[in-house]
């Protein structure tokens, strides 16, 4: 694909189900092409009907960039979820995957377009809020041309048990944690702390169908469902780090109880992290610094597609029950 500066381009918008597997393949190609060093293995087209088409509406939002040789040279996506807004139910749309290859990159204007082809479609459909998660670079574009607003920035909670694979300074204290963690297990929790949010996804069989692949991992204490992921990170000597996606229904002992459950499930962990916005720190976590997550801050934003059912309460992050369920990036 050759850069060509006055290629006239044309903004077509498309539900999931009326695309043909051309432009799914060559979507996926755009894709990966853009997220290559981030991929483990390219995306294929059954990942992509996975991930845009199991959702309680069995489609997502695309609006596509076509140059002249009829290539897709853009997209933008939008996967919908049914959210708990001030108790009604409401249409949230999460904004994922926005790709604009590189021989058309300079001219933003062009995303504006592109996103708001979608955002007409989005509300058409009665969606009142797109948010999400953004690279450093798209983040100011979303805010500066696509008027998006911050909502807040995410937390890491974390339990550091093998703290030798990670740091080599802190070799000679990995004995205590082994300790600690030991006393960790016998831990029993007597506060119940509950999380009241006024914004919230709603979970069921559907989103956790649609959400959850073999990837992921659940154990279950009573009322309690536990979803997480094992990552080994080669950085760290294989380190196997647990993250800790959701915990339903989310609560400080239930989140306390996740992580006891998951340290006699899998004694073998090095690190437990759990990544949301808690109003209280439970109490086997340890909160990581602001000054630590400079690099890695998560920040979410959003934009109002429909004022009459929404208002700016969403830009809070104090008013969500948010957390990596809502976030495919681990």
């Amino acid at each position: 694909m050759s850069k060509k500066s006055k290629d006239k381009l044309s903004f077509v918008f498309k539900k999931t189900n009326e695309l043909n597997d051309q432009q799914i393949n060559q979507i996926n190609n755009l894709f990966n092409l853009t997220f290559q060093q981030q991929l483990k293995k390219p995306r294929d087209k059954e990942q992509f009907k996975f991930k845009y088409l199991k959702n309680f509406m069995n489609f997502s939002f695309h609006g596509l960039m076509i140059n002249e040789n009829h290539e897709i040279v853009g997209c933008y996506n939008v996967i919908p979820y049914e959210f708990i807004f001030f108790s009604k139910k409401k249409i949230f749309g999460q904004s994922v995957d926005t790709t604009i290859h590189a021989d058309y990159k300079g001219n933003i204007y062009n995303l504006k377009k592109l996103a708001n082809i979608v955002y007409e479609n989005l509300q058409k459909a009665g969606v009142s809020v797109v948010y999400g998660l953004a690279n450093k670079k798209f983040y100011l574009v979303k805010k500066k041309i696509l008027g998006w607003s911050d909502i807040g920035k995410l937390n890491y909670y974390v339990l550091p048990i093998n703290v030798k694979k990670f740091y080599k300074i802190f070799y000679f204290i990995n004995n205590l944690f082994f300790i600690f963690i030991k006393l960790l297990i016998k831990f029993k929790i007597k506060k119940k702390e509950k999380y009241n949010f006024n914004i919230s996804k709603i979970y069921n069989e559907n989103f956790h169908s649609s959400r959850y692949d073999k990837n992921y991992q659940v154990l279950e204490e009573g009322e309690c469902k536990i979803i997480f992921k094992e990552i080994n990170h080669k950085k760290y000597d294989n380190a196997k780090i647990v993250y800790i996606i959701d915990v339903i229904p989310l609560s400080k002992i239930n989140i306390e109880l996740s992580v006891n459950k998951i340290l006699k499930a899998l004694p073998s962990t090095d690190l437990i992290i759990y990544v949301g916005n808690l109003r209280s720190v439970p109490a086997n976590l340890l909160k990581v610094p602001k000054f630590l997550l400079k690099k890695k801050q998560t920040i979410i934003s959003g934009k109002i597609l429909n004022s009459a059912e929404v208002d700016n309460s969403i830009f809070k992050i104090s008013n969500w029950s948010i957390n990596l369920s809502n976030f495919d990036i681990i």
